[in-house]
């Protein structure tokens, strides 16, 4: 699922969530930055150090099929200088919504060893 992700009402980037932990709630992805990311801003850790700074910033991730996800939190990690890499975290997204969303993925059936 594509989900913008949004700091202050800004888009900071998107990404394409993939569901990681489905009885945690949890989907990740691969974060593409807009213009408006500021690692040292938007970034709770930076190649591998915590960024204290990014505490004070809420994260959220809306879809345009959904709107915003509710849940528990939404967290960067920026590699980008050591690995090239930075990955968004989509953290306790509420059932049913998770599933709703997440049903009909390969990993989710995977993981509940439903496949069609």
């Amino acid at each position: 699922m594509k989900v913008d992700i949004l700091c202050e009402g800004k888009v900071i980037g998107y990404s394409n969530l993939d569901p990681i932990d489905p009885p945690m709630g949890v989907a990740g992805g691969r974060f593409v930055p807009a213009p408006d990311y500021e690692p040292r801003l938007h970034a709770y850790v930076i190649d591998g150090d915590d960024n204290k700074l990014a505490k004070s910033a809420e994260i959220l991730a809306r879809s345009d099929e959904y709107g915003m996800l509710a849940c528990a939190g939404v967290g960067i990690e920026d590699f980008n200088e050591t690995l090239q890499e930075i990955s968004v975290t989509v953290l306790g997204i509420a059932y049913p919504e998770y599933e709703t969303v997440f049903g009909a993925h390969a990993l989710y059936k995977a993981y509940w060893h439903n496949e069609d």
